[in-house]
């Protein structure tokens, strides 16, 4: 008679290094780890970024993020014949002092080298992004460190990579926005199609310096960024403009057309004819000094243009003027330094 052990899944099974479970459990994504295991499961073979991304579904480039992830570690290199788990020694990795950074190109190495820890207090210029050790180290010790890091990755609905991570950290520590407002802002860079880090960052630092540090500040500040910017897209639709992401001087005007000085569709509609009429094209700048000045003339309806225009009429006819619409009135007044 013979006999066999039912192993059942046990008849397959794969080393995972500690350090994984220990360490990188809490640091890394759902992305991340699931390349790592893969990888972990086919050690000793062959293979590649799409045989990876095919096995798991995922788009290439957000292989190559998690790998890079794990090659900053340690835990794997890359070879040029084939991408193999190299697992280091326990107690090497235990230390966080200890990981060599590896990088999968010479220049990538050099920006690695040129990357210094975030100072405890604000320089006169902007320093350099922390490093993978720093990052590391800071999601380690401070869980809502990393718990903004997996919204970042949760909200963009990918994998970060590890440069954004560090400019999400330097935005925290150095320009001091907290992590629920940070948190606040990726989410309505996100819903405006607003994705890129440079963007994010810039947004950060002018929110840093307007002292938007609480919810209630930057709830208050998104409203005002979302009024805005519904405010331009009407303004497009009343000018017959191309629609298009409006910029923030666009916002600006449009927010102050609408919200604050509550012009209606036909009195912008009307301001944009005459600059049209004058200039022979559309200039919001010119556009906004003749809605500045019926704003401060009290002027609010259709009707009123028609009769300032006559009584401007009736006073050059007295004097032997030839009866022409006065615009060199609007020149004079301006609500923008810059022409868009």
């Amino acid at each position: 008679m013979n006999y066999q052990l039912n192993l059942g899944a046990w008849s397959s099974v794969f080393a995972v290094p500690g350090v994984i479970v220990d360490k990188h459990i809490k640091l890394a994504g759902a992305a991340q780890l699931k390349v790592i295991l893969w990888m972990l499961r086919h050690a000793g073979e062959p293979f590649s970024v799409s045989d990876i991304a095919a096995a798991l579904s995922m788009h290439e480039a957000d292989v190559r993020d998690s790998m890079q992830y794990w090659v900053q570690t340690g835990v794997i290199v890359i070879r040029e014949d084939a991408i193999l788990p190299a697992p280091i020694a326990q107690e090497e990795l235990s230390d966080p002092s200890s990981v060599q950074e590896t990088s999968v190109t010479a220049a990538a190495v050099q920006k690695e080298e040129k990357m210094a820890a975030v100072p405890p207090k604000r320089a006169l210029s902007r320093p350099e992004k922390p490093d993978l050790r720093y990052l590391n180290d800071r999601m380690s010790q401070d869980q809502s460190i990393a718990f903004l890091m997996q919204s970042a990755d949760e909200i963009f609905g990918r994998i970060t990579s590890i440069n954004d991570k560090a400019t999400l950290l330097l935005i925290h520590e150095y320009d001091g926005l907290p992590v629920e407002v940070l948190i606040m802002l990726l989410q309505y860079a996100f819903s405006v199609g607003k994705g890129n880090m440079r963007y994010i960052e810039k947004m950060a630092i002018s929110w840093a310096e307007e002292e938007i540090t609480t919810l209630e500040a930057a709830e208050k500040k998104i409203k005002r960024l979302t009024g805005g910017r519904n405010a331009a897209v009407r303004v497009q639709r009343i000018i017959g403009a191309e629609e298009h992401s409006p910029t923030e001087k666009e916002m600006a005007m449009a927010d102050q057309w609408i919200n604050q000085w509550h012009f209606s569709d036909e009195m912008i509609r009307a301001a944009y004819e005459v600059c049209v009429d004058a200039k022979g094209k559309y200039i919001p700048k010119y556009t906004g000094s003749i809605l500045e000045n019926w704003f401060h003339s009290g002027i609010r309806e259709p009707s009123q243009i028609r009769q300032q225009t006559a009584s401007k009429k009736a006073a050059k006819a007295k004097v032997g003027y030839e009866a022409t619409y006065d615009i060199s009135e609007y020149e004079s007044t301006s609500i923008l330094d810059e022409e868009l």
